[in-house]
C-alpha cells in the first residue's frame, strides 16, 4: 500500500476542502472554488438558471442568484446595470430572460394598496396591473413619462 498517497495535497478528492484555497460546500456535496457576487452575476446573465442543475432546483439556484444581483445592486447598483446592459448588447447569452429579470430586481418593490372605500376599478391607490416582461421579479408595468 501507498501510504503517501493520502498526505499529498496535489489531489483532493471533491468531497473534502482543497487545503489553502478558497472553497465552500456545493449542492452536490461536495466543494467547489468561491466566486464573488460580481462572477455569480455574470454567470446569472449569461447562463440563466432555467431547468436548474442536477444537484440544485431551478427555484433554489434562482434565488440564490437574486440575491447576488441585489447584493450587486446594494453594492454599486450603476456598475450592475452596466454589467447587465453590457452582456445582453454583446448577444453573450442564449437568451435575455436573465438580464431583463435581473433589471427588474433593481426596482425598489411598490407598496401594497391601502385599503379604501372606493370599488377596485376606481381605486387611485391601486397599483398597476402586473406584466410578464418582469419574468416574476414583482416589477409592475408603468407608463413611460412624457416631456412637458
Amino acid at each position: 500500500m501507498n501510504y503517501g498517497r493520502h498526505l499529498n495535497d496535489d489531489v483532493t478528492p471533491q468531497n473534502e476542502p482543497v487545503p489553502c484555497r478558497p472553497t465552500v460546500p456545493n449542492s452536490s456535496g461536495g466543494y467547489s472554488f468561491a466566486v464573488d457576487d460580481w462572477t455569480r452575476l455574470e454567470r446569472f446573465l449569461i447562463l440563466g438558471c432555467e431547468g436548474g442543475s442536477y444537484y440544485a432546483t431551478e427555484r433554489t439556484l434562482t434565488r440564490e442568484n437574486a440575491e447576488a444581483v441585489v447584493r450587486c445592486a446594494q453594492a454599486d447598483g450603476v456598475e450592475a446595470v452596466r454589467r447587465i446592459v453590457a452582456v445582453s448588447d454583446a448577444g453573450r447569452a442564449p437568451k435575455n430572460d436573465p438580464a431583463i429579470f435581473a433589471l427588474a430586481l433593481r426596482r425598489p418593490p411598490i407598496p401594497p394598496c391601502r385599503p379604501c372605500a372606493a370599488p377596485a376599478r376606481t381605486c387611485s391607490s391601486s397599483p398597476p396591473p402586473r406584466t410578464n416582461c418582469a419574468a416574476g421579479a414583482g416589477a409592475y408595468a408603468r407608463p413611460w413619462p412624457t416631456g412637458t
